[in-house]
């Protein structure tokens, strides 16, 4: 391949890249990228990959345990020869083979109900899982929002900028043409001096925005973050449903009421479980057994014969059948105690589980006194706005013609930036409002 070639395609991967790069990033990308790199919600994952390992391990202990053992040993000097029973004088080894099972047969429902404690603590852990994707969700709704704010703002600034510079450009000709003293021209240059410091605050707010954005992604800081800009829907000065309506709504799809719920039957679950410790438990056990000595010897005293590993092994095989029943009677304490901080625990759950449905009430209520609130704000404000906006656009005519001092117009120009940032500001603290409320309702989040 030619240099010049190889050095062509370089480029247009390295174009390509860039493209890539400042590409906008939708809120949906936001939000897909905060809930695969979010560090709570993947802790909340493995929490229940925990629960779920507890859940079959209590599955597993209704199965019968089994156990094999081996031993070798050398004996010397006198000891008992462990396949007849009778003391030998000479050294030899031996070796015993086993293989033993037991069984609980009964313990109180102990088992049966730690499987039910434990589904439930699945089934909980998957809606905390839920409710920490809920918190990353508004996280990033909250920055994403921030960001659109910001980016209406520094849009706002930078106009007023414009039409300042237009009036510079027109006042230094009024004042060249003697119709204007020179202080106008120094007032509007002032003037100018605050819009161009007003549009780079607003840029440093922007940019302080998509670091918190990007940081509640958890992914690195560039310089070419961009997202995209939806079109944003004229907010609605109706709120079709009423507080309790909404609340009632939210009781039904919010994850950390349905885990609350379902940690309280869990404690229910435990407190059964440390009563059943009180009933007598009942075991079954099996055994196999064999071995072997060295020492053994068939046939006579006076003609013995070796008597082969494997023979000895198979004459030598015997099996024991058992049940024990274990009854408690005194264990100092601990069972009632058991069953007593079972019971503060069971208490402590409900309290979390009413807490948790006070929280979430106290939740809409606030957005919902707050939605309505900014409603009220935004017709307002947007009056005010038309308002100023006819007022300004007057005296700029008047400064134009030559009528209207500096000072006078300046003032107009402020109540009109002023009245600008205030409807902005009221637009977003409405939509952020509505999109909550409708989040409480299980609605998605969409822009």
């Amino acid at each position: 391949m030619k240099p010049k070639s190889f050095l062509f395609i370089i480029l247009l991967l390295l174009s390509g890249l860039a493209k890539a790069q400042t590409k906008p990033w939708t809120f949906r990308q936001c939000l897909d990228t905060a809930l695969q790199r979010n560090i709570s919600v993947n802790q909340s994952r493995m929490s229940n990959e925990l629960e779920k390992v507890n859940l079959e391990q209590s599955k597993a202990n209704r199965i019968p345990s089994l156990s094999a053992n081996a031993s070798e040993a050398l004996n010397v000097g006198k000891s008992i020869n462990p396949t007849t029973n009778s003391f030998v004088t000479e050294s030899y080894h031996s070796t015993n083979l086993g293989v033993s099972s037991s069984y609980n047969l009964f313990n109180g429902l102990q088992n049966a109900n730690s499987i039910r404690q434990n589904r439930l603590n699945v089934q909980a852990g998957q809606y905390d899982i839920e409710k920490a994707k809920n918190d990353v969700t508004l996280n990033i709704t909250t920055g994403y929002l921030q960001v659109l704010f910001v980016y209406e703002i520094l849009s706002a600034a930078k106009s007023q900028e414009a039409a300042t510079l237009a009036q510079v450009d027109r006042t230094e000709k009024m004042v060249n043409a003697g119709k204007s003293p020179e202080s106008d021209l120094l007032q509007i240059k002032s003037q100018l001096a605050t819009d161009n410091l007003a549009v780079i605050t607003a840029q440093n707010n922007l940019d302080l925005a998509k670091v918190t954005l990007m940081q509640l992604m958890e992914i690195p800081i560039t310089d070419n973050f961009e997202i995209e800009v939806p079109v944003m829907d004229e907010p609605s000065a109706v709120v079709l449903q009423t507080n309790a309506e909404i609340y009632q709504k939210s009781l039904a799809v919010q994850p950390q009421i349905t885990s609350a719920s379902l940690k309280t039957n869990s404690a229910e679950m435990g407190l059964k479980i440390s009563e059943g410790a009180r009933w007598p438990h009942v075991n079954l056990g099996a055994n196999l057994n064999t071995n072997y000595a060295s020492s053994r010897k068939k046939g006579t005293s006076v003609n013995p014969e070796g008597y082969p590993f494997y023979e000895q092994i198979w004459d030598n095989i015997g099996q024991s059948f058992s049940m024990g029943i274990s009854i408690p009677i005194y264990s100092n304490r601990q069972i009632k105690s058991g069953i007593d901080m079972a019971k503060i625990n069971l208490i402590t759950t409900k309290l979390n589980e009413q807490n948790t449905k006070n929280i979430l009430r106290k939740s809409v209520e606030q957005t919902y006194t707050d939605l309505k609130s900014a409603i009220k704000k935004y017709e307002a404000t947007k009056q005010q706005l038309a308002a100023v906006e006819s007022v300004y656009k007057n005296a700029e005519k008047k400064y134009t013609v030559g009528v209207m001092s500096a000072t006078d117009f300046l003032i107009q120009k402020n109540n009109f930036t002023q009245s600008q940032s205030g409807l902005i500001q009221a637009k977003y603290d409405y939509i952020f409002k509505s999109k909550i409320l409708d989040f409480y309702q299980g609605m998605a989040i969409q822009f």
